[in-house]
């Protein structure tokens, strides 16, 4: 019953080139990041209730995350992702955050992971809901791609640098980042 209590927590995840992509231009999904930053990931979303993505992230992913608990952002409830064999647990959305928060209290979850892509990031950076963010900088530039964020946020939200981890000898870095 505890767990009712507890404030919702939303960590923000993204890899990022040096140039501030998230894809390198021809198709979604995170292939060009290092091994380390993908085992990083997946340490990471083990500690999470949920993960959230919008509906070409979660199209993009080859095989299922942990936890198994997925919020997809969509513009249609019917859309494709409850074709998706072997993927279950996933809840489409499309709602205000007030509709989120109230689905997050219903199942009780509490630690948020935001995976993406840009529109989702935008989403939770324009309502100002990212307490924390984890940014893995790939020593990569692309020169084209989809950007990190495309909103220009009429509150900026100010961050703190809490930490700086090097995750591999390429020089791969992961940011932590709070609000």
């Amino acid at each position: 019953m505890e767990r009712k209590n507890k404030r919702q927590l939303f960590i923000l995840y993204a890899a990022l080139s040096l140039d501030g992509r998230i894809t390198d231009g021809r198709k979604e999904g995170s292939d060009w990041t290092s091994r380390e930053d993908k085992k990083f990931f997946q340490s990471e979303l083990d500690k999470a209730d949920v993960v959230i993505m919008g509906r070409k992230t979660f199209e993009a992913i080859k095989r299922p995350l942990t936890p198994r608990n997925r919020i997809v952002f969509t513009r249609s409830s019917s859309s494709v992702i409850f074709l998706k064999k072997g993927i279950q647990n996933r809840i489409p959305f499309s709602g205000t955050p007030a509709q989120l928060h109230r689905l997050l209290r219903e199942q009780q979850w509490t630690r948020i992971a935001i995976v993406g892509g840009t529109s989702i990031y935008d989403w939770f950076l324009k309502r100002t809901l990212v307490d924390e963010m984890y940014l893995t900088l790939e020593p990569v530039a692309f020169g084209s791609g989809k950007p990190f964020t495309n909103q220009n946020l009429r509150h900026p939200t100010r961050f703190r640098l809490f930490s700086i981890k090097k995750l591999a000898k390429q020089g791969a870095l992961v940011l932590h980042y709070k609000s």
